[in-house]
């Protein structure tokens, strides 16, 4: 390691300023895709300084837009701010594509970094080597790196301990990976500059860099609807569609909606390009397109259609989650509020009203949860209508049909002899002893994988002739807690019955469910468990639900479920979906797992939880598992726990790179 790296440099403020205007300059010109190099000659005699790194930090309205970094063992400091700012203007894949006038609104930051140390130090003791405020932390293992800079120990009010625990959360590690010896830990020290972007722009190049947010004007806007309109006319007879409309509007925009209004009904076709924007009139050309399909499966007739509206929004800006979103920049006679939610969407657009109660009502009518999960942003919009408001997010959607066989053909065969061969060779040769177990955990992996492990875990509980199925919701599609109402859940071979009536009580007794079809279209986490209970229990009928979000709804609705099961005539026997922790390697899965099954042997839910989210530990069913376990403890019956199996994908044949973790696990 290069010792001149290891005192801080000194710079004279002709300096500090020649790296500042570098750098930004630099960032502008890269944001408006223009060439340009930081040459050692820019940086006042600096250039050739050998630093550990550089990081250049973008924010605006206070919010963090981007932060990049370049970093080596000794590099010049004039390659190095030219690589950093050159990433945080166009690589920062965590936030939207920074747009021009976006640099009239941007506060940079660069920081140079020194004085790298490995912390020689074990264990606990690493953490005596890091002073808050002075040290910045890298912590690498294996494939993973993460690090975080100076400052954000003291932003956040970190310790030592709790700074070395986020810098591994970082690297996608567990939190207390910093112990570990195959963990290296570095600190390394920081300067930092800072300085508004535009004022580093030089004068002569601001009217090409420093220009104003574009979209469509209002005669754009009232043209392209009238565009649409008969695009979707031509589309819908199958004739050949305009696909653009010459002196319109066609900058590149983060979404729009194409509201279709007919002589009965009204409906939203629309876009979303939070970051990577797309050009206006190919977007409406798919909306239109789309808009037409839906008018054909629905034998719905261009005589009825009666106008279109449209909604435009562009120059999305990060607000942060909305528990703390910060809305004193909106100016809500130009700009919308975009609430995202595990890739639902919804806008809400009211010229004057005040950006809180734009924000209520879109969380009302989304059902979004309040919590870190909802990002909100803020969106310029240009609209036909008055105020606007659309959504992805899908209303429970009821079939009283069977709940057709989804997975069959990838999780397991489809094949009813062939799955049923390899099913059957999954239990025990001799059987096993029943027993009363309350509740089950089990995997869903493919039965490669899971299979044994799930007949195993199932074949020592007595099942009742009721069965509730938790399981994790992977998709986007319905709601987040949703129950399947289908009368039967159709399988290669013998299917299993569901039960319309107790499905329907399940929804009632616990509001936050709601029935749902929807959300068990494509969800495999119920399925694969099937073709066991159909084998253990032919005579038994499933009530399966999801759950995606919402931990904080878990006790109460838990309470609700027991209160509902111990009114009824006999008690369902209960089952949680989950696979343990994914694609780590072998040796980290197994560490990564442990405290987590210790935490369910010890029958703490709570606790479980707690570990799960604490060290991102990527367990799918955490809440179908952790909502078992208290509904069991609110009836009484979380006295013991018998662990089936710990396995991994590994044990299959798998690599052990990247492995998934299962286990089963049985409760009375």
């Amino acid at each position: 390691m290069n010792k001149t790296m290891n005192t801080a440099p000194v710079f004279s403020e002709a300096q500090k300023e020649a790296i500042l205007n570098s750098a930004g300059k630099k960032v502008a010109l890269t944001i408006a895709r223009y060439e340009h190099t930081i040459e050692k000659e820019d940086l006042a005699g600096a250039g050739e300084t050998p630093v550990y790194g550089v990081f250049v930090s973008l924010k605006r309205f206070r919010q963090l837009r981007a932060c990049c970094g370049f970093m080596g063992e000794s590099v010049r400091l004039a390659h190095a701010l030219d690589q950093a700012a050159h990433r945080a203007a166009v690589d920062d894949i965590r936030f939207p594509v920074i747009e021009n006038h976006e640099i009239n609104e941007m506060e940079m930051e660069v920081w140079v970094l020194f004085s790298p140390e490995l912390i020689g130090a074990e264990g606990e003791a690493r953490k005596d080597f890091v002073e808050i405020g002075k040290h910045g932390l890298l912590v690498v293992q294996g494939e993973h790196r993460g690090l975080l800079l100076p400052s954000v120990a003291t932003e956040m009010k970190l310790t030592p301990e709790t700074f070395l625990e986020q810098t591994c959360l970082k690297a996608h590690l567990p939190k207390d990976a910093w112990k570990n010896e195959k963990a290296l830990v570095f600190r390394f020290q920081g300067m930092v500059f800072s300085k508004a972007l535009k004022d580093t722009v030089p004068e002569e190049l601001a009217p090409q860099v420093l220009v104003a947010p574009k979209g469509p004007s209002r005669g754009d806007m009232a043209r392209l609807a009238d565009h649409c309109y008969r695009n979707i006319g031509k589309q819908y007879e199958n004739m050949i569609p305009d696909p653009y409309l010459p002196g319109a509007f066609d900058g590149n925009v983060n979404g729009a909606c194409l509201r279709v209004r007919l002589s009965t009904i009204s409906a939203d076709c629309a876009q979303i390009y939070l970051n990577r924007p797309q050009p206006l009139q190919s977007t409406l050309l798919g909306l239109s397109q789309n808009a037409a399909m839906a008018m054909r499966q629905h034998n719905l007739k261009p005589a009825e259609l009666q106008k279109t509206a449209l909604c435009v929004f562009w120059d999305a800006q990060p607000l942060g989650n909305v528990e703390k979103a910060d809305l004193s920049s909106i100016d809500t006679r130009h700009s919308g509020i975009l609430a995202i939610r595990f890739g639902k969407w919804i806008l809400g657009y009211a010229p004057g009203k005040k950006a809180e109660l734009i924000l209520e009502d879109v969380l009302k009518n989304s059902k979004f949860e309040s919590d870190e999960a909802t990002q909100i942003f803020s969106v310029r919009v240009a609209c036909t209508d008055i105020a606007f408001m659309t959504s992805t997010v899908q209303k429970p959607m009821v079939r009283s049909t069977p709940r057709p066989a989804a997975v069959a053909g990838l999780f397991y065969p489809a094949q009813s002899d062939v799955m049923e061969r390899m099913r059957d060779g999954f239990f025990s040769p001799d059987g096993v002893e029943k027993q009363d177990f309350a509740g089950a955990l089990v995997p869903h992996a493919g039965w490669k994988y899971s299979g044994k492990l799930t007949a195993r875990t199932l074949e020592q509980m007595r099942l009742a002739s009721r069965i509730l199925v938790f399981a994790p919701k992977h998709h986007a599609l319905g709601v987040d807690w949703g129950v399947c109402p289908a009368p039967r859940w159709n399988l290669p071979g013998r299917p299993m019955e569901g039960d319309e009536n107790m499905s329907r009580a399940l929804a009632e007794a616990v509001p936050r469910f709601q029935l749902d079809s929807l959300a068990h279209d494509r969800e495999h986490s119920i399925e694969v468990i099937l073709p066991f209970l159909s084998k253990l229990a032919p005579g038994s009928h499933v009530i399966g639900a999801v759950m995606q979000g919402g931990d904080r709804y878990l006790a109460e609705s838990a309470k609700q479920l027991a209160e509902w099961i111990a009114s009824l005539p006999q008690r369902p026997s209960l089952i949680a979906s989950s696979d343990m922790n994914h694609y780590a390697s072998l040796e980290d899965t197994l560490r990564i797992d442990q405290p987590v099954i210790e935490a369910m042997r010890a029958l703490d839910p709570e606790e479980m939880l707690k570990i799960v989210r604490e060290n991102k530990v990527s367990m799918c069913g955490v809440l179908p598992c952790a909502f078992m376990m208290m509904t069991l403890r609110e009836l009484g019956l979380l006295n013991r726990c018998v662990t089936v199996g710990h396995t991994t994908s590994a044990d299959a044949g798998g690599e052990t790179k990247s492995v998934v973790g299962y286990c089963g696990m049985l409760f009375c």
